[in-house]
């Protein structure tokens, strides 16, 4: 679009007219590409014009091959935003936009990726590229025709102007951007003093070797003083000030009118339609963006079958629109994720217990832990029919006898070691046990899931189970009686359990990826209880800024739990050095460690 299109549709539709930088922003005036060399062989060099100061980020990207160079703190003065077909020594086309309020994104469409540096300064930012292709003519961005002479400016004839054409177009110092002094664009130096505006758009005409023609209603007086400034650039600013805006044709010509007339002629102008195919988004995303430029006689409609868009509107607007999809309709990158999580759980178990129990052969025994043995017919000996099972408790109401059991509810559970001691003093027998058991659990889970998703887009990943969780519900019954209710069946819902990964990424500069990570690992385990299960999630969801290829520890936890149970007979329990003696100890130590791990890379064709 050039600048005169641009200028006009934005007065029209009140989108404020370009040219309207912030104070403490720069401006890329100009773009050139000229062939170069050096020490090492040819180049292109690529040399931006900049007035004020900017600073500078590139990359490179695949699918097609392109060098993509940001001028931060910017804002685009270029009479378009696309060059396709240029072919300069391996760039195919260029392409300027405005990526950002104060971002001017300008990206070079390569035959194949080369090695570049790139160079600022005062007033330059010059971009060196290897040249395989040999020479080529070279070229400028701005819409002017070639350079003329400075005579072709000429001091008008009454009226009290006098114009003076400057020493070059872009005149520079000597050594600018570390080329030879060369003109990228038509500057020009002109004085009006109370001139009529035809007469000052007749001047531009001349200078500029452009065809320019004042509407009807194109009347009034201009008085101005341009010292050192590009033609384009001072021919808006002088029609800004006289509420004048221009409309640059198919055919090249330059037409200026007022703006009401301009207005007035968009509400008569006929209404065209025009197909856009997109190529790399669905058609339904672009249709609000499209919506928001379309005036108030504008219509549109999405194909979703073809993946076009159809839109009716004047032919000011369907250019807009035509822009808006160029920029919007582009091939993103694709980013592979390799995701790694890892789950270990480490269970330290030590347990040691002695269990006593004193029986009478001919009184009181309890039995919990060992069976009896009574001398029911008093003959002085025990046979197999006088045994007493566990369980079965013997109270003698005669006599004197004593029965005792220590550490009888603490046992050792699945004890590796047991020793069986007995102590016959007469009638009495002292049985002990001595049980210990010491025990590692040692589970090591470990996922890589991987997913390959394009630039901006949402990938999702699980590897797991969906685990059926019976639901019941409680409907009341019974026409209103309190109390009634009724059970219906239950019902099933599934959970899902397992290792997912969400990842949202987007390629920045540098070689950098931005991405929103959620990474999940979770487990189900049964309980003795009425609930039923228990989720054990381990979840970490974060945003960071990756290198092309690095891996990065998104998420780390450990967790130790210790917990340690004595148990045994009052007192003697506590005693020192023997107490151990008395009472069953249990020692427990788990350790759960969980670690995600999360590696981008671009895929590059």
């Amino acid at each position: 679009m050039t600048p005169f299109i641009a200028l006009w549709t934005s007065l029209v539709l009140g989108l404020g007219g370009p040219g309207t930088t912030a104070p403490d922003q720069g401006t890329l005036r100009d773009l050139q590409v000229v062939p170069g060399a050096d020490l090492e062989g040819e180049l292109v060099e690529i040399i931006f014009a900049i007035e004020g100061e900017v600073r500078t980020r590139e990359f490179t990207m695949e699918g097609p091959d392109r060098l993509v160079v940001d001028l931060l703190g910017a804002r685009s003065g270029l009479s378009a935003e696309s060059f396709p077909n240029l072919n300069l020594g391996g760039i195919r086309g260029i392409r300027a936009r405005q990526y950002a309020a104060d971002v001017v994104r300008v990206e070079f469409e390569l035959d194949v990726l080369v090695g570049y540096t790139i160079r600022s300064g005062p007033g330059y930012v010059r971009v060196s590229l290897e040249n395989l292709w040999g020479d080529f003519q070279p070229w400028a961005a701005p819409a002017a025709p070639a350079v003329q002479s400075a005579s072709a400016v000429r001091a008008a004839n009454g009226g009290g102007m006098g114009a003076s054409a400057a020493p070059s177009a872009n005149a520079r110092r000597t050594g600018w951007g570390g080329v030879a002094p060369q003109e990228f664009s038509r500057r020009m130096s002109v004085t009006f003093v109370d001139t009529p505006i035809r007469e000052v758009l007749f001047t531009f005409a001349d200078f500029a070797g452009r065809s320019i023609v004042p509407g009807s209603g194109v009347t009034g007086n201009i008085s101005a003083e341009i010292r050192d400034q590009p033609w384009d650039i001072a021919f808006q600013a002088i029609l800004e000030s006289a509420g004048l805006a221009a409309q640059e044709q198919a055919s090249g010509i330059i037409r200026v009118d007022r703006l009401q007339d301009i207005q007035e002629r968009v509400e008569i102008e006929p209404v065209m339609t025009r197909i856009f195919r997109i190529s790399f988004a669905p058609a339904n995303e672009l249709q609000a963006s499209i919506e928001s430029l379309l005036s108030s006689r504008g219509q549109i409609s999405v194909s979703r079958g073809t993946n076009t868009v159809v839109v009716s509107d004047v032919p000011a607007v369907l250019e807009q629109v035509e822009a808006l999809i160029e920029g919007l309709d582009v091939q993103t990158p694709e980013i592979t994720i390799s995701a790694k999580i890892i789950f270990v759980n480490r269970t330290d178990l030590e347990e040691t217990g002695i269990v006593y129990e004193l029986k009478d052969s001919r009184g009181n025994q309890i039995n919990r832990t060992f069976p009896g043995a009574l001398d029911e017919d008093g003959d002085g000996f025990i046979s197999q029919d006088e045994r007493v099972p566990i369980g079965t408790n013997v109270i003698s109401f005669g006599g004197n006898s004593v029965a005792a059991i220590g550490n009888a509810n603490q046992r050792v559970a699945g004890p590796a070691a047991q020793f069986l001691t007995s102590l016959v003093l007469g009638r009495h027998t002292l049985l002990s046990f001595v049980e210990a058991l010491q025990s590692v659990n040692l589970s090591d889970i470990q996922a890589h899931p991987q997913v390959r998703v394009l630039e901006n887009q949402t990938a999702s990943i699980l590897v797991g189970e969906r685990v059926p969780i019976p639901v019941a519900q409680q409907q009341a019954v019974g026409g209103g009686q309190e109390g009634a209710a009724l059970f219906q069946p239950l019902t099933v819902q599934f959970q899902e359990v397992g290792i997912k990964l969400e990842v949202t990424p987007q390629v920045a500069a540098g070689n950098l990826i931005l991405m929103d990570v959620q990474a999940e690992r979770s487990g189900v385990e049964i309980v003795d209880s009425f609930l039923g299960f228990i989720f054990n999630t381990q979840e970490a969801q974060t945003r960071v800024l990756v290198e092309d290829g690095e891996t990065v520890v998104i998420g780390g936890l450990t967790v130790t739990e210790t917990s340690e149970l004595r148990s045994g007979i009052p007192l003697l329990m506590s005693l020192p050095v023997v107490g151990r003696l008395f009472r069953l100890t249990r020692e427990e130590k788990a350790q759960r460690d969980l670690i995600i791990m999360i590696t981008p890379q671009i895929n590059r064709r």
